[in-house]
């Protein structure tokens, strides 16, 4: 694990420039794909600039609303580019709601917008597993495996390379898609990686319990659900 890469005097964050990394070259296929859909590069490179400025504020203020105390004795962390001070949920819903205020304003088409985001949701997925696997996070269960990783003074799963994997199986799939435009391409990527996190999950060292249940699985349950059920809807229609 790298969390840190130091260049001279440079101590830079890896997750962090991960992220960053996957957001460039998401954007940069949401625009190409956005071209090939006859839709503006540019109104697509907005709306998601819109959801990430938003997100990111609002991930950073609720987890601030967390934990005041913190805050008020450092003002200045408000500012820090810890991506494990980010709340998740509330940071994504905010984003969303930006995001679809602006295209009303705008008046897009959802479903050739949805089909430009695709590739980018399934590079974003690269993107975050190399984090996970940069940083340690999203660490395995215990395993002794002949492809087992020594982690947190135990041999593991290595599951950010499952979920890396799996990442870059949904990007091939999207790739070798049809793309029509009609929306279904990027609930066809989602559902992918709903499916897998629904089952990769289970090799996971550090999930949140609810009641008996692994709440990463139950999310990924729903979200896979109504991704299915949206694609067969609108292919239909």
């Amino acid at each position: 694990m790298f969390p840190i890469l130091q260049l001279g005097p440079l101590a830079i964050q890896t997750p962090g420039l991960m992220l960053l990394l996957g957001l460039w070259i998401g954007l940069s296929l949401a625009e190409r794909e956005a071209k090939r859909l006859n839709q503006d590069p540019e109104t697509i490179y907005n709306l998601a600039f819109t959801g990430i400025i938003a997100g990111l504020a609002g991930a950073r203020l609720s987890y601030v609303a967390r934990y005041p105390a913190v805050y008020a004795a450092d003002p200045l962390s408000l500012f820090s580019p810890n991506p494990s001070t980010l709340s998740a949920v509330e940071g994504f819903l905010i984003a969303l709601l930006a995001m679809w205020v602006y295209m009303q304003r705008r008046k897009m088409n959802l479903r050739l917008t949805l089909d430009s985001f695709a590739p980018m949701v399934a590079v974003m997925a690269i993107a975050i597993a190399l984090a996970h696997l940069a940083s340690g996070d999203a660490f395995g269960a215990p395993a002794k495996l002949a492809w087992s990783i020594f982690l947190w003074e135990e041999w593991r799963h290595p599951s950010q390379v499952y979920e890396l994997i799996a990442a870059l199986a949904a990007l091939l799939v999207w790739w070798r898609l049809p793309r029509a435009g009609d929306g279904v391409t990027l609930w066809i990527v989602v559902a992918l990686l709903a499916a897998a996190t629904l089952f990769l999950e289970a090799f996971r060292g550090d999930s949140q319990l609810f009641f008996s249940f692994r709440v990463n699985q139950l999310w990924a349950l729903i979200v896979l659900t109504w991704s299915l059920i949206v694609a067969q809807t609108w292919e239909r229609r």
